[in-house]
């Protein structure tokens, strides 16, 4: 807008202004918030000044003198806080854990990468003395009144063997909780043994589980999500311990432009606590975070004793919808095992060490949950990460194409581990759509290369570039705790394929500035069915925004990374990032 055409639109909106009408922050009071430029997401405008918001929705979007329609003979507030600042919709992160980032903001981090969570920084530990010896110094540091102690991050291939007897001799007394990098895998000691089973835990029952090591005491994939879990719902949902972490994490969400979460586990581990939890913590006037609910039907089936409960509680779900936590009809299914513990099925050749994987879900029982739920209509996303596991669930697919075809199915691969060109071909014909954790090529890429993949398939991790040439709907999430709650870092780490050393993998495989941007926006909203209310800035939708101090597409790629984000606008009110305080 030159000089005088921005005079004559501050001239009309003085009038709009004095005008006689309702009170800002009353309902029907118009606000526009006016910034340095407003990208919108929106093909059609795809920038603007100003924004126009009634009642959390936005009304109109383009300059302040294309607003005047809306604002005329209207009590109007200019809002200019942002006038120096990039506004893009709120980010939205389509698949996230509220209940594992609260446990782990519980725990102490001993990572194999470095964190940095909004000012709380995390070194790398590499090697298993140095592990053990961190290990050892958080213990002997802990809080001496916490009744257990937790630590997260453990990754054998950088830290070495840990086993319940290496734990014992950490502590006798106290129960320890290991916690594996990718929260599939537990590690326990004597006394934490004895504390699940006075809470239940028969372990004469599961004595021949194939994913419990009892010697070692050591539960991985559905021993854990299935016998352990259920028996530490109590202790790692308690208000006390857990609500410090579910705020943790909104703070956390804020600060990195998100307005929208899925929940990719709702009731895995406890539905009624889970939910109490979602409630006290996100379901608040002064939450700037809605959560989009998706069952984990197969644990409800296993907590409700019957697949058919599951379903009807389910299909109750939609009626209990508020302004911050809504199901519109997703669920979750587990297929193949967890990325960071190499515990994903993989097709020929295998790994290099000629271990094999796992599934958190055999392919029988998942076949018939699917079916029932792609029958009743429901949007199902599957948790999958080898070529192998994803055979498993494309072929569930297929059959049910074949038994009853949807028009708009939207059936969601979630991850993307590892895969070749193949599957996403097959992913396209089958009319699929990838919700990917570009994070894993990052953090994992140079070790794999190494250890259990090879250069050539460690390369071909998260492959999103052959997807969206082949016009299949791509989205990026963090899956929080797996990676950063940080969209322009995964939105950069997809464009880049960039791994930790500098290494540049498989750059066939990148998303565009534009598609990344999109991944984390309009696309990611399509992907969990809520692009009719949120992912872009344009009237009728709701007014999410996240607030930068930059145009992400005037720097390019390599900026994502490095940009500041303000904090974000939910539903119309401002909310400032809050600073962590390091330790906390």
């Amino acid at each position: 807008m030159n000089l005088s055409n921005r005079t004559m639109a501050w001239a009309l909106l003085a009038a709009i202004v004095a005008a006689p009408g309702i009170a800002q922050g009353e309902p029907g009071a118009i606000t526009v918030f006016v910034a340095k430029k407003v990208v919108t997401m929106d093909p059609t405008q795809p920038a603007a000044t100003a924004v126009a918001v009634r009642d959390g929705e936005i009304l109109s979007v383009g300059s302040l003198q294309d607003l005047q329609p809306w604002l005329k003979n209207n009590k109007v507030t200019i809002d200019e806080q942002f006038k120096d600042k990039v506004l893009l919709p709120g980010f939205i992160d389509p698949h996230l854990h509220p209940l594992l980032g609260a446990v782990a903001f519980e725990t102490v981090w001993i990572t194999p990468e470095p964190w940095n969570v909004m000012g709380d920084k995390t070194p790398a530990t590499i090697g298993q003395e140095d592990y053990l010896k961190a290990l050892k110094t958080a213990f002997a540091d802990r809080k001496k009144d916490a009744p257990i102690f937790m630590t997260w991050g453990y990754s054998a291939d950088t830290h070495g063997v840990i086993s319940g007897d290496i734990l014992d001799g950490i502590s006798k007394e106290v129960p320890i909780l290991v916690l594996q990098r990718s929260m599939h895998e537990i590690y326990i000691n004597t006394p934490m043994l004895a504390l699940l089973k006075s809470k239940g835990l028969d372990a004469v029952k599961y004595k021949d589980h194939p994913q419990i090591d009892w010697k070692n005491r050591h539960f991985w994939e559905d021993g854990m999500f299935s016998v352990a879990l259920p028996y530490m719902a109590g202790f790692l949902l308690d208000p006390a311990a857990a609500d410090p972490g579910y705020q943790k994490t909104r703070d956390y969400l804020t600060h990195n432009g998100v307005t929208t979460v899925a929940d990719m586990n709702t009731g895995g581990t406890n539905y009624d606590l889970e939910m109490a939890s979602l409630k006290r913590n996100f379901d608040t006037p002064d939450s700037p975070v809605r959560v989009r609910l998706t069952p984990d039907v197969m644990k409800l089936a296993i907590a409700l004793k019957s697949p058919e409960a599951a379903m009807k509680l389910v299909g109750g779900l939609k009626a209990q919808n508020t302004k911050h936590l809504i199901f519109n009809n997703g669920i979750k299914l587990f297929a193949d095992g967890a990325m960071f513990s190499q515990a994903m099925q993989l097709g020929d050749p295998g790994y290099i060490d000629g271990h094999h994987g796992e599934w958190i879900s055999e392919p029988g029982p998942f076949a018939e949950f699917a079916r029932s739920y792609w029958n009743a209509g429901y949007q199902i996303h599957v948790h999958t990460n080898g070529d192998g596991g994803a055979k498993m669930v494309l072929d569930t697919l297929q059959m049910l194409e074949g038994e009853k075809p949807r028009a708009d199915h939207r059936f969601t691969i979630e991850h993307y581990g590892y895969a070749n060109d193949g599957v996403s071909r097959r992913i396209a014909e089958l009319r699929a759509q990838v919700s990917a954790n570009p994070f894993y090529l990052y953090d994992l890429g140079d070790r794999y290369a190494a250890n259990g993949l090879g250069t050539d398939r460690a390369a071909r991790i998260a492959p999103l570039g052959g997807l969206v040439k082949r016009n299949v709907p791509v989205a990026l999430h963090s899956d929080f705790p797996m990676a950063p709650a940080e969209p322009l870092f995964l939105a950069w780490t997809a464009a880049s394929r960039e791994t930790l050393s500098g290494k540049v993998f498989a750059p066939t495989e990148r998303l565009t500035l534009d598609q990344a941007i999109r991944a984390v926006t309009i696309d990611a909203a399509y992907m969990i069915n809520m692009e009719t209310k949120l992912g872009s800035i344009e009237a009728g939708k709701l007014a999410d925004f996240a607030v930068l101090d930059r145009d992400p597409y005037e720097g390019g790629v390599d900026t994502l990374r490095d940009i500041k984000i303000w904090g974000t606008v939910f539903e119309g009110k401002a909310h400032p990032a809050k600073q962590s305080e390091p330790g906390k």
